[in-house]
């Protein structure tokens, strides 16, 4: 997806790791933009973590979502390094 500007966090919750059990947890962010637009992330983190929430999902995705592609899957490694998984 092209940049656009002004996405904003309208909910998350958590899920199941989509990557299986090398990962501790997951949460779908829904960014929402000033038309209207809704896109989920998938913040995932891999294990083990030393923090997972679903406050710090959402820092990740406030991290992530001026990016010239908005991407769909991030994984946060043990390092807190992002890997952009899907754009």
């Amino acid at each position: 997806m092209k940049r656009q500007t002004g996405w904003v966090i309208s909910r998350s919750w958590p899920i199941e790791p989509p990557s299986g059990a090398d990962h501790d947890a997951a949460y779908i962010v829904r960014l929402v933009d000033p038309a209207g637009e809704s896109r989920d992330l998938i913040v995932e983190f891999a294990a083990p973590s030393s923090l997972t929430s679903v406050g710090y999902a959402e820092e990740i995705a406030r991290k992530v979502r001026d990016r010239a592609d908005l991407p769909r899957h991030v994984i946060v490694a043990t390092d807190g390094e992002l890997e952009i998984v899907g754009g």
